[in-house]
């Protein structure tokens, strides 16, 4: 006789979170990549100028987000519980980001800072902390 444990299903809400995470990999890959393939070209042209090391540590970054981002996504899927606090992690430096591009005169860090918030938000409900301790 086969017993089955309580199976948990992906909360709806999550589904959207995915859908903003799938948004975010792409946004911080294309970030990172245009970046860093900017200042290869300025490179290769001998160009070069101030702040050349932020750009390409930034650069860097957007792509280790995007890597970080798109594996937390498959993890969500089968969910993982280590996966719930990289992701709020992640938005919370997305809403750091915001403010600095608030305060850099950028109002459309308001609308990352909004985006972060409701993941934020969305993952620390109870039955999506169920749906990742469902396979722990």
């Amino acid at each position: 006789m086969m017993t089955q444990k309580n199976r948990v299903t992906m909360p709806g809400r999550l589904v959207g979170v995915l859908v903003v995470l799938g948004i975010q990999v792409l946004a911080n890959g294309f970030l990172g990549w245009l970046l860093i393939d900017q200042l290869d070209d300025d490179a290769r042209h001998g160009r070069s100028a101030d702040g050349t090391g932020a750009f390409s540590f930034f650069g860097y970054l957007s792509l280790v987000l995007a890597v970080v981002l798109l594996v937390c996504g498959v993890l969500t899927v089968r969910p993982r519980p280590w996966a719930r606090p990289v992701i709020i992690g992640i938005e919370g430096i997305a809403i750091v980001s915001g403010v600095v591009n608030i305060v850099n005169g950028a109002v459309a860090g308001f609308i990352g800072i909004l985006i972060a918030v409701i993941v934020i938000g969305v993952l620390l409900r109870d039955d999506v902390r169920e749906w990742y301790r469902a396979r722990s």
